[in-house]
C-alpha cells in the first residue's frame, strides 16, 4: 500500500509533509483559500451558527440540515444531494463504491488534482492518464478512446486544477452521453468561472457532480463539500457513508451562508478582481508567462534557467507559500499561486521578481 501511494504523496513524511502544505507561519497562498471573504462577516455567521448547535448532541445524520438547505436553494429534491466532511470524502466515498474491485480502472485527465489517484488506489482500484491538450483543454476525442470494459469512472475537474482552465461545456457533455460511464465533474471552482453544470446534472443518469463550501464561501476550515446527481446514483454513496461525518456547526454555516449568498456573492467578485490584477502583474515580469484562469488561482510559466522549484524554495524561505507544479504533466517549470488579497498580491510580486532577479 505505501509503494503504491509513494508516487502521489511523494517521501516526506510526518509533520514536515503536512507543515509544508499548511503553510504554517507563512503568508499562505498555496491552498486556494479565500481570503477576500470578510474575516468580520465570517465570523460573526459562525458565532452565530454556534449559538444554533448543542455540542453535546450528535449532528443530523447523513448532513440532512445542509442537504436540505442545499436541495432547497437549488430547486431540487433532498435526495438528489449529498454532503460530506469536505469533497474529499465524496471523492473517498466515489473510490469505495466504484473503484474497490480489481481491476477497476479510473481516468483522469492530467494535469490535474492529485487526490483523485490517491483515492483510486487507496479503494485499491487503477488510472489511466489522458493528456490535456496543448493548450490545456479537454478533448473528449482522447477521453472517450481510453474507455474500455475496465474503465468505471471518469474524473474532469473544471475549472481544472492547477491550470485554471474550464473546460469546454459541450465537450464535458460528450463525455456524459457517450462513454456510458460514471462521470464525476469537480466543480470546485465552478463559482469563479462562467458556468456551472451543477443544474442540469439530476438530467443524467450517470453524472456527479462535486461542489465545495471551501473556496468561494471561506468555510475550508469546516470541510463541507457535496455532490449532486441521479438519486438512484447517490444511494450507493450514502449506504457507504458514515452517518455522523459532518459536524453540526459546518451544517449551520451552510444554512447561514446560502441565506446570506448574496454577500457572498461580492466577495466572489472582489476575487474577480484580484485575479485579474495579478495576472496584469505576473504579465509585467519579464519572461514569466501566466495563464488564464477561472479559478481562485493563477498557473504561470517561468523563465528558462529560472527553476521553479528553487523559486518556490526561496519564497518559502522568505514566508511566502505558493506551489510548484513543475513536475506535473504538461507543466514544466510552472508556479500556481492563489489569489488573495491585494496586500498579499502586492508582497507576492515583489518577492517573486527579487526572487528571480538572484536567479537570473
Amino acid at each position: 500500500m505505501v509503494d503504491r501511494l509513494r508516487p502521489i504523496l511523494g517521501e516526506r513524511k510526518g509533520r514536515e509533509a503536512y507543515s509544508s502544505l499548511s503553510g504554517e507561519g507563512k503568508v499562505r497562498m498555496g491552498l486556494n483559500e479565500n481570503m477576500l471573504v470578510n474575516k468580520f462577516f465570517s465570523d460573526t455567521i459562525l458565532a452565530e451558527a454556534t449559538k444554533r448547535v448543542d455540542a453535546r448532541e450528535y449532528p443530523p445524520p447523513k448532513g440532512w440540515t445542509a442537504a436540505r438547505t442545499i436541495a432547497e436553494s437549488m430547486g431540487i429534491w433532498e435526495d438528489e444531494v449529498l454532503i460530506g466532511n469536505g469533497s474529499d470524502e465524496v471523492l473517498d466515498l466515489i473510490a469505495k463504491v466504484f473503484l474497490s474491485s480489481e481491476g477497476r480502472e479510473a481516468i483522469v485527465v492530467d494535469p490535474t488534482f492529485e487526490m483523485y489517484k490517491f483515492y483510486t488506489s487507496i479503494a485499491g482500484g487503477r488510472t489511466k492518464q489522458v493528456l490535456a491538450t496543448g493548450d490545456f483543454d479537454l478533448s473528449a476525442e482522447s477521453v472517450l478512446s481510453a474507455v474500455d470494459d475496465s474503465t468505471k469512472v471518469i474524473f474532469i475537474c473544471s475549472p481544472n486544477n492547477p491550470t485554471g482552465k474550464q473546460f469546454n461545456r459541450d465537450e464535458i457533455l460528450r463525455i456524459v452521453e457517450e462513454s456510458g460511464r460514471v462521470i464525476v465533474l469537480d466543480e470546485a471552482y465552478a463559482d469563479f468561472a462562467p458556468y456551472s453544470l451543477s443544474g442540469e446534472c439530476t438530467e443524467y443518469e450517470n453524472l456527479l457532480v462535486l461542489r465545495t463550501f471551501s473556496k468561494a464561501f471561506g468555510m475550508a476550515g469546516l470541510r463541507a463539500g457535496y455532490c449532486l446527481g441521479n438519486a438512484r446514483l447517490l444511494e450507493w454513496l450514502k449506504a457507504a457513508q458514515s452517518p455522523f461525518s459532518v459536524n453540526s456547526i459546518a451544517q449551520e454555516m451552510v444554512r447561514l451562508v446560502l441565506e446570506n449568498k448574496k454577500v457572498y456573492e461580492s466577495f466572489i467578485r472582489q476575487v474577480v478582481e484580484e485575479r485579474n490584477y495579478l495576472t496584469a502583474e505576473l504579465e509585467m515580469l519579464s519572461g514569466v508567462d501566466p495563464y488564464e484562469s477561472d479559478a481562485n488561482f493563477i498557473l504561470f510559466r517561468l523563465p528558462k534557467g529560472i527553476d521553479s522549484g528553487e523559486v518556490v524554495r526561496r519564497l518559502g524561505e522568505c514566508g511566502l507559500d505558493v506551489r510548484d507544479r513543475g513536475s506535473l504533466p504538461l507543466l514544466e517549470n510552472c508556479v500556481r499561486v492563489t489569489v488573495s488579497t491585494r496586500e498579499n498580491n502586492l508582497k507576492f510580486i515583489e518577492m517573486l521578481r527579487g526572487t528571480m532577479g538572484d536567479l537570473a
